[in-house]
């Protein structure tokens, strides 16, 4: 439990000068106080801030000594902010946000050199590092939002089997970045660039129409229950109109809902109430839902008992260290019992060895995906290799 630092102080007390070393910040919790610059002997007010506001985070953020001087206006109670609570968390924010953050508390200091007549020199905007973050993160999402105009995003599939007739059953939409001179570009360059910003809704719309389309081709060669799975952002669910375009590209493309099945991780319990509510809906309409890599993120059980399911995918993390692992195979087994309690079914990610594959149909798991099956191919691959499907079944 975290002890909470507070500090009770009397009208017209000084709680930091300009020049001093900045140790922390505050938290206005009641009252309120006043900063201000000393010039001469002459007070220069700033600004004065109440109940809810904070202050004194420049210098930490900067590491720079304190800029101003700050008073109390009545008896005030501050909660303390320390160095650490703070860098922890400008650390992990998005590297055009402090950038942003930087270029403000530069301009700030430069204001008020220029309210005590001082010469003022140029701003220094950012950090080094920040700046360098900040531009090649924004010249990605450039390259990405280019690449989606053109095109350049497309779904390759991986074949889900059934684990004891070794059939195909379904595949695994996954996007892969295509440049038009052919370039691969891994999956992490893009995809979390894209789930933290806006990119996705566009991304995921398209993915979406994609896989329509090309389940609409399969549709002579496979059977009625053979189903796409497309992973969905948590963002994409908290989109309003999110179920509404769904629904628009299905009837578009003439498919029965049962056929797509719409994968989500964790993150998605995060988005709040709408992402929930767009997925009571969607099983409502007759989609499949799964949810994926549970056990690595946010992982709740609350979560799961309020999510309506019909699959739950165990990791490949779990899957590769099942058989060298105890404590990893003890997490498949207790995954497997869960999901049958709750009436879910299992689909294994990530088989690489037949070991692996034995293993886990001797524990009941019927469907799986991996590398010892079938790597992610294009589309066109994909189509052939199930119009050669009866090739995989068990002899």
């Amino acid at each position: 439990m975290i002890d909470r630092q507070t500090r009770t102080l009397k009208a017209n007390e000084l709680i930091f000068r300009e020049g001093d070393v900045g140790d922390c910040a505050y938290l206005i919790e009641r009252g309120s106080v006043l900063i201000f610059l000393n010039q001469d002997g002459v007070e220069y007010p700033l600004k004065v801030l109440g109940k809810g506001e904070v202050f004194g985070e420049m210098s930490l953020i900067d590491n720079s000594l304190r800029s101003a001087s700050c008073r109390t206006q009545e008896k005030t109670q501050l909660i303390v902010v320390t160095r650490e609570q703070l860098l922890e968390r400008i650390q992990t924010a998005d590297p055009v946000v402090r950038l942003l953050m930087r270029a403000l508390l530069s301009r700030l200091r430069y204001q008020n050199e220029s309210v005590r007549g001082k010469p003022l020199t140029p701003e220094t905007v950012a950090h080094e590092e920040d700046k360098k973050a900040a531009l090649s993160q924004i010249e990605q999402e450039n390259r990405i939002a280019n690449g989606l105009k053109q095109r350049e995003f497309i779904p390759w599939y991986q074949p889900i089997y059934d684990l004891h007739t070794r059939r195909i059953i379904g595949c695994e939409a996954l996007m892969r970045w295509v440049s038009s001179d052919g370039i691969i570009a891994s999956p992490a360059a893009f995809i979390d660039i894209m789930e933290n910003s806006a990119l996705i809704i566009e991304a995921g719309h398209a993915m979406l129409d994609q896989c329509m389309n090309h389940l609409n081709q399969l549709a002579k060669i496979v059977p009625n229950d053979f189903y796409i799975s497309i992973n969905i952002s948590g963002r994409q669910f908290a989109e309003p109109t999110f179920l509404q375009d769904l629904e628009e590209l299905r009837e578009h493309h003439k498919l029965p809902a049962n056929q797509i099945k719409l994968e989500v991780t964790e993150r998605v319990m995060m988005e709040g109430p709408q992402a929930l509510s767009s997925l009571q809906n969607c099983r409502a309409l007759g989609y499949k839902l799964a949810i994926d890599d549970f056990g690595t993120g946010f992982s709740s059980l609350q979560y799961l008992a309020s999510m309506p399911l019909h699959d739950l995918k165990i990791d490949r993390a779990f899957i590769s260290n099942m058989l060298e692992q105890e404590k990893s195979l003890s997490i498949v087994r207790s995954l497997i019992h869960m999901a049958q309690l709750l009436g879910m079914n299992i689909i294994a990610e990530g088989i690489e060895t037949q070991e692996q594959w034995q293993s886990l149909r001797s524990l009941g798991v019927r469907m799986g995906q991996g590398y010892l099956f079938c790597k992610p191919i294009p589309f066109n691959e994909f189509y052939t290799l199930l119009t050669e499907a009866k090739l995989l079944k068990a002899s």
